[in-house]
């Protein structure tokens, strides 16, 4: 079970073979959404995506002369975990984000330790169903700083 998940849900696995997955985090980590940001997914075992920033620019930042994260910026990298986690499940080109609602529970202050993770909580032929966090792992507490949840289908 992945870290970060639910303990009251069961993760399902990536359905794609690691030839497939290899492919398919090439593809994302050349996008140029994904660069623009300056985000690199990965994959974490058999059932985390992960996203984490490779620079943190200063036009991610917030107003208010903090160093935290845009709240527009964390949705987005909300929105690349949940495309980068229902790509491990359908073997297409394209993966379209249905819904995404997020929660922000703390300031997303910036760390090197910054990282969102996805798990798929329900897959089908046409939907899966994604939940992430967005945790600070040099943080003591590794308490979610934002979590989502998506929806998510292949094209």
């Amino acid at each position: 079970m992945s870290r970060t998940a639910s303990p009251h849900l069961r993760m399902v696995p990536f359905r794609l073979p690691p030839e497939r997955l290899c492919a398919r985090l090439q593809d994302f980590n050349r996008r140029r959404e994904i660069t623009w940001f300056g985000l690199h997914g990965s994959f974490d075992g058999d059932e985390d995506a992960v996203v984490r920033f490779r620079a943190v620019d200063a036009g991610v930042l917030g107003g208010g002369g903090i160093a935290a994260l845009n709240g527009g910026v964390v949705a987005a990298g909300f929105d690349a975990v949940c495309v980068l986690a229902a790509q491990a499940q359908f073997d297409v080109d394209v993966v379209v984000t249905l819904t995404l609602s997020v929660q922000f529970l703390r300031l997303a202050r910036v760390s090197p330790g910054l990282e969102f993770r996805a798990q798929v909580s329900k897959s089908a032929k046409q939907v899966c169903f994604v939940q992430a966090q967005l945790m600070d792992s040099q943080d003591a507490e590794a308490m979610p700083l934002a979590i989502a949840v998506a929806t998510l289908s292949p094209r």
